[in-house]
């Protein structure tokens, strides 16, 4: 069986999306890296290579204005952090772009000022050098949003892969990851590739032809599929087929609500087999235990040591030769 490159994004977080004040906790952190030591050897039993999820911190401006300082959870939670490191997990920063809303008493994204974006962006790429001592090389970008100006930014910043883009996600004005409310839509992922590329120095959305065409900033879409098509009868499967109907691929994401774990588990490995590219990336954020986007995600991770697809998935650093061999460009 073909082994699969995969990308694993955790997106460290507060518990709540406005955590608001009295340091609130992060328990959904802590049990995520519960969960991941608790599929270490499962995984690595299964697929004989040890898995290395990539954990993305939140150290921008709001995380500041909550906790008192950028690197709370590097501060706070050291001993955890420590204990990825150690295992070889890569970190990177996972930038959201709130602002507080004194007269609402509110946070909100504020997605519509450009230098508002890159100064949350260069505020956690400082801190994370502070923390580690080096430049982050990964990033995320929170409330489903990137744009031109963030990508050029982390290039000039020293970032070298971006595991954002969602293909087949519309732009969205509410959105609970938005807090309150945003001032401009999220990114329209629409028409994104469904494979890693660099992307054109004339759109964010279009694969480089050439080297010299090509920024420098390697793009991890998350894995999507037309899961929606997949799961309809046979007789409206071969109708949209005849008729030449568009495929309507939408991320794959752990945490929304599955038939069973089982089902997640079939889609992914179809995904990755019928895509333009052998590969898989999803992602999770630190929701706390309890909440639903914690239960669904945990039910469909703990599953995956039983699915026939853990045996052929390497869960690697986005970085990795693996994936940067998918991406070349022309």
């Amino acid at each position: 069986m073909k082994p699969i490159p995969a990308v694993w994004r955790i997106d460290i977080e507060p518990d709540d999306f406005q955590p608001g004040s009295g340091l609130p906790p992060w328990t959904g952190f802590l049990a995520a890296a519960d969960l991941v030591d608790g599929l270490r050897d499962r995984l690595a039993d299964r697929s004989g290579a040890a898995p290395h999820p990539t954990w993305f911190l939140r150290l921008d401006p709001d995380i500041e204005r909550c906790y008192g300082r950028c690197d709370f959870v590097v501060d706070h939670y050291r001993d955890c952090i420590d204990r990825l490191r150690a295992h070889g997990d890569p970190l990177g920063i996972h930038v959201h772009y709130y602002r507080w809303d004194e007269q609402r008493r509110v946070s909100y994204s504020d997605h519509a000022d450009t230098a508002w974006t890159v100064r949350c962006l260069e505020t956690a790429a400082r801190t994370f050098a502070h923390c580690f001592g080096e430049t982050p090389r990964r990033a995320s970008h929170g409330g489903y949003f990137v744009t031109d100006a963030l990508v050029d930014r982390a290039i000039a910043l020293g970032i070298e892969v971006d595991v954002t883009p969602e293909p087949g996600r519309y732009p969205h004005r509410e959105n609970v990851t938005f807090g309150d409310y945003t001032t401009a839509p999220s990114t329209d992922f629409r028409h994104y590739p469904r494979r890693p590329y660099y992307p054109s120095r004339a759109a964010l959305d279009v694969p480089a032809r050439s080297a010299e065409d090509a920024r420098r900033m390697l793009m991890v879409p998350l894995t999507a599929y037309d899961y929606r098509r997949a799961g309809s009868p046979w007789y409206r499967r071969l109708a949209k087929t005849a008729l030449a109907r568009p495929y309507q691929h939408m991320p794959l994401n752990p945490w929304k609500e599955w038939p069973t774990p089982d089902t997640f588990w079939d889609l992914v490995a179809r995904a990755a087999d019928e895509g333009p590219a052998c590969y898989v990336a999803l992602a999770v954020r630190t929701d706390p235990p309890g909440s639903a986007g914690h239960r669904m995600a945990r039910a469909v991770l703990d599953h995956l040591p039983s699915h026939p697809i853990s045996q052929r998935l390497r869960f690697v650093d986005p970085l990795s030769p693996e994936i940067r061999a998918l991406a070349a460009p022309g």
